[in-house]
């Protein structure tokens, strides 16, 4: 099959979930035999990876609200819009899956989208309520499927969106559970929580600095790794000095997906105070790792992180704090919990299944 794979972020270009979503989904569909090409932005400059499927990069003319302006792509796109046996974009907020909108409106292959979750975590809410009630109900209207991770996330695109249910296929986020596999946890790193994201204000970062000035007073030692980049990062850098938490903060802009199952694993806690998200990558790695999890309790989030570790109510410190301490209190605990975590990913969201799933909706459609 001949897969047209069209996204604005792609590992390891971009550090995040979406970008590591179409990686993995795109090299583990041409092992097995498919021919994908992936059209993305070209922010990497000179940088080239290797990879068993096909790059096209374009140059960006502008950045808006975080979303990459690529007018080259579309007419590459038009040109090819019937050469391949699907077009599947990803995420509905990229200004390129708006480009596929169009293809589809002029007549192409068909066209899938997945959901990375509604909401954007970069643009103001009464921008996001408008383009959720214009565009984004126009871009997935203009799809033959659109795949989503929970049973939650189709029912918000149901009710919020006005998506024809028949539409919505639900096939969860996909992780490698022989590569994020856990190891014996140290004694000594029983104070080391983790972190990992793009600092955005969706991201709920000041939460978790504010969680980390309360936890510091009973535990001095406690150290917070964060790992990741984006527009709002010297803004956290600066509160935290403020607080004078610089000692119990360690910045990691950047670590290689093949080495960050080592960070999972000398980590007791995985943190991710979001107020927005989607089904997050790095949580479901923290599972596969063995290592429990405290984040925000977003519904999509509830019923995997439940037996895995805490849920606490968005924008709540003090919570969070106060969840946090109770692991690092009970180690115990915090012991059950990841290996709950663990049976679970492996029980509920390898790759193997995300990719069959996906390549049998492709066959539906052609």
């Amino acid at each position: 099959m001949k897969i047209l794979r069209v996204a604005a972020d792609l590992y390891p270009y971009v550090v995040g979930g979406v970008g590591l979503h179409v990686h993995e989904m795109s090299r583990i569909q041409s092992s097995l035999g498919h021919e994908v090409l992936v059209c993305t932005t070209d922010i990497s400059k000179n940088e080239t990876m290797r990879t068993n499927y096909s790059i096209k990069k374009y140059p960006v003319l502008a950045k808006i609200l975080g979303n990459s302006i690529m007018p080259a792509m579309f007419f590459d796109l038009y040109k090819n819009r019937h050469e391949y046996d699907v077009i599947h974009a990803h995420s509905h907020l990229y200004f390129s899956t708006n480009l596929c909108v169009l293809l589809r409106l002029f007549g192409s292959s068909p066209f899938v989208i997945t959901s990375h979750g509604l909401n954007s975590q970069t643009a103001p809410k009464w921008f996001q309520d408008f383009y959720t009630a214009t565009g984004a109900r126009i871009t997935f209207k203009a799809a033959d499927r659109v795949i989503c991770y929970t049973d939650v996330e189709k029912q918000e695109l149901i009710d919020v969106v006005g998506i024809n249910p028949d539409k919505i296929c639900v096939i969860h986020n996909g992780i490698n559970t022989e590569q994020f596999i856990p190891i014996e946890k140290s004694a000594s790193n029983a104070n080391n929580l983790l972190w990992i994201g793009r600092y955005a204000k969706g991201k709920g970062v000041d939460y978790l600095i504010e969680a980390l000035d309360i936890l510091r007073s009973e535990n001095p030692g406690i150290i917070l790794t964060m790992v990741g980049r984006g527009p709002d990062k010297e803004r956290f850098v600066q509160k935290i000095h403020e607080l004078d938490l610089d000692g119990n903060v360690v910045f990691k802009d950047y670590i290689p997906n093949s080495e960050i199952v080592n960070l999972y694993n000398q980590s007791s806690i995985f943190v991710l105070p979001s107020l927005e998200e989607g089904v997050p990558r790095t949580i479901l790695e923290a599972m596969s790792c063995g290592v429990p999890v405290v984040c925000s309790q977003l519904p999509q989030l509830v019923d995997i992180v439940e037996g895995s570790g805490f849920l606490v109510p968005v924008k709540d410190s003090n919570a969070l704090a106060n969840r946090i301490s109770r692991l690092i209190a009970d180690p115990e605990l915090s012991r059950k919990l990841g290996e709950y975590g663990r049976k679970r990913v492996v029980r509920d969201f390898s790759w193997d299944d995300t990719v069959k799933r996906t390549i049998s909706l492709y066959e539906e459609l052609v």
